[in-house]
C-alpha cells in the first residue's frame, strides 16, 4: 500500500535517478522498490516523507487532510484542473 503510494510519485512527480540524486540511496535500490524486487524500508519512507512533506499523511494512511495542508498528487492535480476551468 504504501509501496503503491510511492510508486505513483515516481510515475507523476519524478524518475529513480531523480530520487537517488535527493536522497542518496542508489537509482537500483528504488528500481528495485519500483519493480517488487525488493521490499521498502523505513529509510526510503522516511526520505520520501523528507522530499513530499505535504503528502506525509497520504503517503501513510492513503487519505488526504487539506485543511491540513496534507494532500496527494491525485488531490493536487484535480484541484489545479478545477482552478483552471475557473471553479476554483
Amino acid at each position: 500500500m504504501i509501496r503503491d503510494r510511492l510508486i505513483s510519485l515516481f510515475n507523476k512527480e519524478r524518475t529513480t535517478v531523480w530520487f537517488e540524486d535527493q536522497t542518496g540511496i542508489g537509482r537500483y535500490r528504488w528500481q528495485n522498490i519500483k519493480s517488487g524486487k525488493a521490499r521498502l524500508t523505513e529509510a526510503e519512507i522516511e526520505a520520501v516523507m523528507e522530499l513530499f512533506p505535504g503528502y506525509r499523511w497520504w503517503l501513510m494512511t492513503g487519505e488526504v487532510m487539506p485543511e491540513a495542508g496534507q494532500t496527494s498528487p491525485e488531490y493536487d492535480e484535480a484541484n489545479k484542473n478545477l482552478k483552471e476551468q475557473g471553479q476554483g
